[in-house]
């Protein structure tokens, strides 16, 4: 914790002030397991080596995904387009080549820091040479002919969903402690206020992030017919959500972690596994987003839906998303969207994804006739809306 205070003080004072942290039980096991599988996870060690001020938000992580995969992808076909100066020599039954020599073999140094770190290089300790995995080569009378690339590709996905295994139980063990220790007055302050419960005015929640937030938070005892709607069928959870009890079963996980969409070469090799749509798909997280709400409005004439966005940085990862509630809005005259931010840099940054996203003209007008409104997340604006 003395790390922690020391790097990051204004959290450090927030958690002590908001939460119980006498009370704070992890369980060791599972810690010690999260950090021996970490250890072992080539995308962990990835995300790790890049400059932490390059990995702030959901789209940095996306992005340093498909630099990966490029970077891979570029090696293969450099390799077979002959590219490099030469190919790796042979000896005592293994392919290598001199890592002072890297530039006849690769393309830059992180590519060869991407290949070993994802495994398809490992280097000798004196760091001088770098010997291929045999698993992913078809080589004849000591010659390579190709890189199996798909095994490869398959390889370092299975890698990605233990990641997500990873971050799942991350989410279990350690950010759950957090809901069940939270200090009961700071509690009553978010959830419950003058006989009101926040979300009461609200209908439906899509939720962003992995964690059930919404349920762990309301009291047990909370009988309101419209809040148990909004925290069973209503609360619909965009990418998926942390599973207490997989079994150890990569199949078994819902989290959604992969990039947007892949570029016309990563789509010529199929590699659509590491987009989210395949992952919704494959998983069943997917459903029509919104899709009720234009129901309604073409069948019932509704004349007014607002939409708020709390705790979003509205940022270019779920473009898709925000756009499917703007055009709503467009074609809705009287429908409005609402964005809360926690402070001023904070919506400054809002801004900016937003214009990184929908036209500014339309923004501009939307926000002269207040149909697009930003509003501080205070306590008193939050149950006053929602």
């Amino acid at each position: 914790m003395g790390v922690f205070k020391e790097k990051n003080e204004w959290f450090y004072n927030q958690i002590n002030e908001y939460y119980r942290t006498e009370n704070f039980i992890f369980n060791l096991e599972e810690i010690k397991s999260i950090q021996n599988r970490l250890l072992d996870n080539s995308w962990f060690q990835y995300f790790k080596s890049v400059d932490e001020n390059k990995i702030e938000t959901w789209i940095d992580f996306e992005m340093e995904i498909e630099r990966v995969l490029v970077s891979i992808l570029e090696y293969f076909d450099g390799f077979h387009s002959n590219l490099f100066k030469r190919k790796p020599e042979y000896s005592n039954k293994k392919f290598y080549f001199s890592i002072n020599e890297y530039n006849d073999y690769c393309k830059d140094k992180l590519q060869l820091k991407i290949l070993k770190i994802f495994n398809l290089f490992t280097f000798t300790p004196s760091y001088q040479t770098a010997y291929l995995n045999k698993n992913f080569i078809l080589d004849i009378e000591h010659e390579i002919q190709y890189y199996k690339e798909k095994d490869y590709f398959n390889f370092i996905y299975e890698s990605l969903e233990e990641f997500v295994g990873i971050f799942n139980d991350f989410i279990i063990h350690v950010i759950n402690v957090f809901y069940e220790n939270m200090r009961i007055e700071k509690m009553e302050n978010f959830i419950v206020k003058d006989d009101h419960f926040i979300f009461e005015k609200t209908n439906q929640v899509f939720s962003f992030n992995y964690t059930s937030t919404l349920v762990n938070f309301y009291p047990a005892d909370l009988k309101s017919k419209r809040l148990e709607g909004i925290v069973g069928s209503q609360h619909q959870f965009i990418h998926g959500l942390a599973e207490k009890d997989w079994s150890n079963n990569l199949q078994n996980l819902k989290i959604v972690l992969g990039v947007d969409d892949i570029n016309v070469s990563l789509k010529k090799h199929k590699l659509f596994q590491f987009t989210k749509y395949f992952q919704k798909l494959n998983k069943n997280t997917d459903y029509l987003f919104l899709d009720n709400y234009r129901r309604k409005i073409r069948k019932y004439d509704v004349r007014r839906i607002t939409f708020y966005f709390w705790g979003h940085s509205l940022d270019y990862s779920d473009r898709q998303y925000i756009q499917e509630v703007f055009d709503l809005v467009e074609n809705n005259n009287s429908s409005k969207i609402k964005i809360f931010y926690h402070s001023i840099s904070a919506k400054g940054d809002q801004l900016k994804n937003l214009l990184g996203i929908i036209e500014k003209e339309k923004i501009e007008k939307f926000m002269k006739d207040k149909t697009l409104e930003f509003i501080e997340s205070t306590p008193e604006n939050l149950f006053k809306e929602l």
